[in-house]
């Protein structure tokens, strides 16, 4: 197992939840009142189990504390900025489960609040100038793009309707075969600093068979509902095996 094993479990699983409530925000879910406040909840629950990773990273708990007296220390802005991504999904939770919907400013707003924590993620890793193979511009192509694919597809789960939404379909499709380009891009940086890019490469072809899953149910090939749930999977498998393949050069 790598060593940077809970900073993996962070960014794939709180990237999975702020990705799907980005994407959510143009393509909104939870149409049904008496389900509305589900989405919020699970995008919650991915965020704080990926949260345990940060501390777990640090070896002891009390550190964090610490960590979140040091502002400009990149690990306290991603726990800075996923509690305020958590704040907003606990709204989200509490105002859907008695009035049947949130406002669609507060998605903006979580959504925005999404992208940051993404950017914030990336940004951790392209300042680490003693490891060539993360303090690249890729970098922040590999998280922001591979984040909004998991969540594109994560959210037909919540919203059925969306597995027959043409514009829906050619987005998630577009945003897998995009975050399939930061792969290989990646893959290729690393390839020239000598770094290990296998992980990458397949990586980038689990991803692509979940461009090709989306593709289907746009042209009616497959029936929606299961190419979009073969497609979450892809999805997640394929930014988990290349953000696997990114830590793992921590050992270099």
């Amino acid at each position: 197992m790598i060593s940077e094993f809970p900073l993996f479990l962070f960014t794939t699983l709180a990237g999975l939840a702020a990705g799907a409530y980005a994407v959510s925000a143009v393509f909104p879910v939870g149409k049904d009142p008496k389900k509305a406040w589900l989405f919020p909840l699970v995008c919650g629950i991915l965020l704080a189990v990926g949260l345990v990773g940060l501390p777990l990273h640090l070896g002891r708990p009390e550190r964090m504390l610490i960590a979140l007296t040091q502002p400009g220390a990149m690990i306290a802005q991603e726990a800075y900025w996923s509690m305020a991504f958590g704040v907003i999904l606990i709204v989200d939770v509490v105002v859907s489960k008695v009035k049947g919907s949130a406002p669609r400013t507060l998605h903006i707003v979580g959504a925005i609040a999404a992208l940051g924590l993404t950017f914030v993620m990336a940004n951790a890793y392209f300042v680490s100038a003693g490891i060539p193979a993360w303090a690249s511009w890729q970098t922040f192509l590999l998280f922001i793009l591979g984040n909004l694919a998991m969540g594109a597809a994560l959210l037909t789960l919540f919203e059925p309707s969306l597995a027959k939404n043409g514009t829906y379909l050619i987005t998630a499709a577009a945003l897998g075969v995009l975050a399939i380009v930061a792969i290989a891009l990646e893959a290729v940086h690393f390839a020239g600093v000598g770094a290990n890019m296998i992980l990458l490469a397949i990586g980038a072809v689990v991803v692509a068979a979940a461009a090709m899953l989306q593709s289907m149910a746009k042209s009616g090939k497959m029936a929606p509902k299961t190419a979009a749930l073969v497609a979450l999977a892809c999805a997640f498998i394929g930014v988990a095996l290349a953000r696997y393949g990114f830590y793992a050069a921590y050992a270099l």
